[in-house]
This record gives C-alpha cells, sequence and structure tokens, in this order.
C-alpha cells in the first residue's frame, strides 16, 4: 500500500500524456484538463515529498510554494521552447530562421537553469542533508515513473 500514491502518480501523469497524444493543437477543455492534472500532480508529488522527507509543519507551506513557483516556471520554460520551434516552423527567411534558432538557444538555456535554481531553493528552505534525500527521492520517483509509462506504453502498443 505504500506505493499507492506513486501508483496514483503514474497512473495520472499516463492519463495526462493519453489526453494530449496525438493532438497538434490542444483544445480549451483538454488545456484545462491537462492544467488540472498538472496541478493535482503537483500536489501529490508534494505531499509524496513532505512525506518522505518527514517535513516540520512549518516547512511544508514554504517548500510547497518553492515547488509550485518552480513548476510555474517550468511551464514557462516549455512554453518559450514551443514557441521558438513553432517560429522556427513559420520562418521563410534565413533572417527568420536565425532569429527562431536564437529563441530556441536561449530558451533552451533559460529551461537548462531550472535545476541549479531549484538545488538552490530547496537548500535553502530544507538544508543540505534533507536537500540530498528530496534529489534522491525525486530520481527514485522519475525512474518509476518512466518504468511504469514504458510498460502502460508497451500494452497499449499491444
Amino acid at each position: 500500500m505504500r506505493n499507492f500514491p506513486l501508483f496514483f502518480l503514474a497512473s495520472a501523469l499516463v492519463s495526462v500524456g493519453a489526453a494530449t497524444a496525438g493532438h497538434a493543437s490542444t483544445s480549451d477543455s483538454t488545456t484545462v484538463l491537462v492544467d488540472r492534472e498538472r496541478r493535482r500532480l503537483e500536489e501529490l508529488f508534494i505531499w509524496k515529498m513532505a512525506e518522505e522527507l518527514k517535513l516540520p509543519v512549518e516547512t511544508e507551506a514554504p517548500f510547497a510554494e518553492a515547488i509550485r513557483s518552480l513548476n510555474r516556471e517550468k511551464v514557462k520554460a516549455n512554453g518559450e521552447v514551443a514557441q521558438a520551434l513553432e517560429a522556427l516552423e513559420k520562418a521563410k527567411s534565413k533572417a527568420e530562421t536565425d532569429r527562431a534558432v536564437k529563441q530556441y538557444e536561449k530558451a533552451w538555456k533559460s529551461y537548462g537553469e531550472l535545476p541549479i535554481r531549484e538545488v538552490s531553493r530547496i537548500r535553502s528552505l530544507l538544508g543540505g542533508e534533507k536537500l540530498g534525500r528530496y534529489l534522491i527521492a525525486k530520481s527514485q520517483m522519475a525512474e518509476k515513473l518512466k518504468a511504469l509509462s514504458a510498460t502502460s506504453d508497451t500494452e497499449q502498443s499491444r
């Protein structure tokens, strides 16, 4: 039963992926659904990490806000990457292509700096020891989710 939250998190991730698979542009209702599922996953992640790290009540709120803030930054960075790719697809001249490539590079640089900001913010909240435990737990959760997703993808392709 200890893995129930992880299973729930994984199944929610798969359902979000399934809801958006095959749609080049999402409708408003799909976007709302994806946003709602993303928030639900975010809350599950926060809850699981707070439980895993045994965070005191007074630390949980700032920790949760830090995670939410980082996730908003990730969503923004992903949007910037998507906009850059769209600009590349629409480019009709060398100058437009060059601008779009620079935009793409800038977007990926911004996205790439997110893990560094995450480490800094979480360290300032939790200290070095709990930061280490957080990073390990997050990595393990990501690996389990990838494995569950791969299993789900294999079963769906049958």
